[in-house]
């Protein structure tokens, strides 16, 4: 993975990559993650017959080759054309999950006929509920097999990166889940500063709870997760 990351340094504009490999302020968090993970190990078991393994398991009622999922990440075709359509065949043909953002690029009707391995809607709570509910109908209708609610950006670490790039998300790409003026604030933001802490700032809803969780399990019969927790 650290192989592609520096060839996606090469190889992207400075904005998109900085986007994707950014954090918060300081990213002193983002650093320690790596050490994180590496500080888990595996305990593994001797004389236990390993003439048969494999890493298969069911989640919520469907089979996964692998327990990795593909985590959902916004705005792929900034740095491909394909972006989330290759993705979901990727997934398919690993046979694993794919969790498709609220921030694609790519119709999820799109992704769901590209992938037959399970896909799941990650959702943030717009502060025009009509909006999430519609998306929830929506997903619902394109075989979407859960939804994943976020629940960690209530606001928005500040990016430092992305308001010294002035990020956008060009005009001319789409971003199909949003409406049409959450759309603009993405394309233009404020200031000059990063357009994605305008577009959370003025659009999504900072004050959810469990009330919230408990007003989407009441829209819709898919199973919901809370991602962010």
């Amino acid at each position: 993975l650290s192989e592609y990351e520096a060839l996606a340094a090469a190889r992207l504009q400075r904005m998109v990559y900085d986007y994707y490999a950014g954090g918060a302020n300081a990213e002193r968090l983002l650093r320690r993650a790596p050490a994180a993970w590496e500080s888990l190990t595996i305990r593994y078991r001797v004389l236990r017959d390993a003439s048969r393994t494999a890493l298969g398991c069911t989640i919520l009622g469907k089979a996964h080759d692998w327990p990795v999922l593909v985590a959902p990440t916004a705005f792929q075709r900034m740095a491909h054309p394909d972006g989330e359509l290759a993705t979901a065949r990727a997934a398919s043909g690993a046979r694993t999950a794919m969790i498709l953002s609220t921030l694609s690029t790519t119709p999820m009707e799109a992704v769901a006929a590209a992938t037959a391995a399970p896909w799941w809607f990650q959702l943030y709570i717009d502060r025009d509920r009509g909006r999430s509910e519609a998306l929830v109908r929506r997903a619902e209708a394109a075989g979407c097999g859960a939804l994943v609610l976020t629940v960690d950006t209530p606001l928005l670490g500040r990016r430092e990166r992305d308001v010294r790039n002035a990020f956008h998300v060009p005009p001319e790409l789409p971003v199909p889940h949003l409406g049409e003026v959450t759309r603009d604030t993405l394309a233009t933001g404020a200031d000059g500063g990063s357009a994605l802490a305008a577009t959370f700032a003025t659009h999504l809803d900072r004050g959810i709870t469990w009330r919230d969780v408990a007003w989407l399990r009441g829209l819709t019969s898919l199973p919901v997760l809370v991602k962010g927790v």
